[in-house]
């Protein structure tokens, strides 16, 4: 009884070649696949724009999840960092201020 659980095997495909057989899984190759009417076969953009409050209130939360119990000047580093990291210019003061809040939980 031939056991089809097992990997295909090795074919005589030409030096520096394989065939479809000789890998299983791998990379998805978009040549010569055509879409089919209405599939989504390219990532979706986001269609919620996001204002500069709503993603301080995010960077906050996480930030008070990940480090909400670590000294407030650690805390005023990380949202510094993170701010930075989403594109969003805050003074020092603010930051502060949203350290102290993270802080005092």
């Amino acid at each position: 009884m031939p056991d089809d659980t097992r990997s295909p095997e090795p074919s005589n495909a030409p030096e520096g070649g394989a065939s479809a057989a000789d890998s299983v899984g791998g990379a998805l190759h978009e040549e010569g696949k055509a879409s089919a009417p209405g599939e989504q076969s390219s990532p979706a953009m986001d269609t919620h724009v996001t204002d500069d409050g709503a993603r301080i209130v995010g960077v906050v939360a996480q930030t008070r999840a990940d480090v909400g119990d670590a000294p407030q000047e650690r805390i005023a580093e990380v949202l510094r960092q993170r701010f930075s990291d989403a594109g969003l210019e805050l003074g020092d003061d603010r930051i502060r201020a949203l350290a102290a809040e993270v802080a005092g939980g």
